[in-house]
């Protein structure tokens, strides 16, 4: 049987060494929420991408024209910027005019990642006159590699 003074001293013995080991990391993982992403200012050749997360968290945006089931199927991707934020905010360059693109957002803390599920947007159509002219005569892939070349 443990007598209360030989309690105490076991205490103090381990109060004492935990106090020696100061560098002790503690780690907690917690999930990040991703919400209210949403395209806007879509136009005939960009998009803008927004979103928020529950946490300050970098930014990037992973495109095609065909659906994935995860990012590492997309053709397309933003560089990754860096600011940690919680409302997030990516301008797609250089699209095909009258496109469906698919979507997923990436915002990441630390070594943890966060993905969003995918979403669509459709870019307007080429504006002015040539619009007919243009589309006709062009297929989608020579539209893409003149509007990505200029």
């Amino acid at each position: 049987m443990l007598h209360a003074g030989m309690v105490l001293a076991l205490l103090a013995t381990l109060v004492t060494f935990a106090s020696v080991r100061a560098n002790v990391v503690c780690t907690v993982s917690v999930a990040l929420t991703i919400s209210n992403v949403n395209a806007m200012k879509i136009s005939h050749n960009r998009a803008t991408i927004c979103w928020s997360t529950d946490g300050k968290t970098t930014s990037q945006v992973f495109y095609d024209t065909v659906s994935h089931d995860s990012i590492a199927g997309y053709a397309y991707y933003t560089g990754e910027r860096k600011a940690l934020v919680e409302k997030h905010k990516l301008t797609l360059n250089k699209l095909s005019p009258s496109t469906t693109y698919y979507y997923r957002v990436r915002s990441a803390a630390g070594d943890a990642e966060f993905v969003s599920d995918e979403y669509t947007f459709t870019t307007l159509a080429s504006p002015g006159r040539w619009n007919a002219w243009w589309t006709n005569l062009f297929p989608q892939w020579a539209r893409r590699l003149y509007l990505w070349w200029f």
